[in-house]
């Protein structure tokens, strides 16, 4: 049997018969007829339009945060790195290049990187890099990366940006890193 065969007498059983609307609901009335006031078929357009700028901002703002927390971490891997290349520091790593080596990695001009070597002798910070502790004094020598960052977001968040530290609708995402060398 087909299908159309045996939806024949449900399509006879709930077809309108004269003296009787379609719907028993009391406020509808027959079909064909227009009641403007009961009529709810573009109610759900109407609340779609409504909320979809609001859903609009919403993706918009999660795309934009996504990526300037990508950028902060690439930063951020960026001066990892170059602590790494000094941790295992090779005879052939010249610290002279260290800057220029962060600035490549992370993106960003080469005097947005600040390399700072130190000695500390007995946990205090000395002037002369090269210099020597005193005998019986802990001796430790130090590195830090600092890497000057920002992300400019696609779309303009006015005062809400600068909610986040930014200036100008530009976020700043630099990154500090240092290793004990010695």
């Amino acid at each position: 049997m087909h299908i159309r065969a045996m939806l024949k007498p449900l399509a006879r059983r709930l077809a309108p018969r004269p003296g009787r609307p379609w719907r028993q609901d009391p406020g509808v009335e027959r079909a064909g007829s227009s009641n403007l006031l009961a009529d709810e078929s573009g109610a759900s357009l109407i609340e779609f339009a409504l909320v979809l700028p609001v859903l609009a901002m919403m993706v918009m703002g999660i795309s934009d945060v996504a990526m300037g927390f990508s950028r902060k971490l690439a930063v951020e891997a960026a001066a990892y790195r170059t602590l790494e290349k000094v941790a295992v520091r090779s005879s052939d790593t010249d610290m002279t290049t260290l800057a220029a080596e962060a600035a490549t990695a992370a993106g960003v001009d080469a005097e947005d990187v600040t390399i700072d070597i130190w000695l500390e002798c007995a946990r205090t910070r000395q002037t002369d890099v090269t210099g020597v502790c005193p005998e019986g004094e802990e001796t430790a020598r130090y590195v830090s990366v600092e890497i000057e960052a920002s992300y400019t977001p696609r779309f303009d968040y006015g005062p809400l940006a600068d909610a986040f530290g930014g200036r100008d609708g530009v976020v700043p995402t630099g990154a500090t890193a240092a290793v004990r060398m010695q």
